[in-house]
């Protein structure tokens, strides 16, 4: 009696267990039968369920999409990663040609040339620039000029304000005894606007200048300088602009030995390809060659072109 006791709860056990994993299979009348498939073919199944035993189920009145919502669920579509933003690019590409002449006593020209190529995107600037002066009295070469510059810069911060800068700036001077002069440098930024109506910005770098002197009076040098710079461009009126940009020279190794170039530019846009453009250019060298001047200044009277 006691060993039929224990098997009858034995059964009953295995019988809740069977129910426990069983699976819910549902109708399309919306009955729902829960048990565990014993056997299946291709038209029925037969279910062992707790209460009713063994039930024989034509699978036609079988909801399958919602009994096996798995297998009958639509496939899912892979979600694209969202493509990044191409920062919008903006060329800026000047070329400008001055002249002038003098007659009397003393037949002079001067001719000026410069071009420029400046790539920007709200991530990074990229410039290319060349300035050239050339001169002549009664026929005779008195004078030749020219600046370069190659500059990269690359924004950081939350704003984009920040910028690293890494340039490099070549010049040639007749006026000032200056064979060649090479100052590659490098440093950070901050612009404090940067809108059609004003851009203002300062940097300041550290690097190394180099001079070969056409006279050997002075021998050559080179000595590690700071780069300090400041930029303004403001709208006056219309299509009027008025910009400065200041940067300085100072030795590291002499405080007395500094250099500053200073270019003011007034800007006339005529038309969006031609602009009229007033310059002021001023070298200033607080140790020039034996014989030659502090200051080294150029008026330049030109037309530019925007291409």
């Amino acid at each position: 009696m006691m060993r039929a006791s224990l098997l009858y709860i034995l059964v009953v056990c295995l019988l809740w267990a069977s129910s426990a994993w069983g699976m819910e299979i549902y109708l399309k009348n919306g009955d729902k039968i829960t048990g565990v498939i014993v056997t299946e073919d291709a038209q029925s199944m037969v279910v062992q369920t707790l209460a009713a035993g063994n039930i024989k189920i034509n699978k036609s009145f079988i909801d399958f999409p919602k009994t096996y919502p798995e297998k009958y669920a639509p496939p899912q579509i892979p979600q694209q990663k969202p493509t990044a933003a191409v920062p919008a690019v903006e060329w800026k590409r000047d070329l400008s040609l001055g002249y002038t002449q003098n007659g009397g006593n003393t037949k002079s020209q001067s001719g000026q040339f410069s071009t420029s190529i400046n790539r920007k995107t709200s991530a990074d600037e990229e410039t290319v620039k060349f300035d050239s002066a050339y001169s002549s009295s009664d026929g005779v070469m008195n004078g030749k000029k020219f600046y370069g510059l190659l500059r990269y810069a690359y924004s950081f911060g939350s704003n984009l304000k920040w910028y690293n800068f890494y340039k490099v700036e070549g010049s040639q001077d007749y006026f000032a005894d200056i064979y060649y002069r090479v100052t590659p440098s490098t440093g950070v930024g901050y612009w404090f606007s940067d809108t059609d109506d004003l851009k203002a910005m300062a940097e300041v770098g550290i690097g190394y200048q180099y001079t070969a002197y056409r006279i050997e009076t002075t021998p050559d040098n080179g000595t590690p300088v700071l780069v300090p710079r400041f930029f303004i461009d403001k709208r006056l009126v219309g299509n009027l602009h008025l910009s400065e940009d200041l940067t300085t020279y100072p030795s590291l190794e002499n405080i007395n030995d500094y250099r500053v170039r200073s270019e003011t530019d007034l800007v006339n846009q005529i038309t969006r390809a031609w602009a009229l453009k007033i310059s002021y250019v001023d070298d200033f060298n607080s140790d020039p060659p034996p014989g030659f001047k502090r200051q080294d200044y150029t008026w330049v009277t030109s037309l530019e072109y925007h291409y």
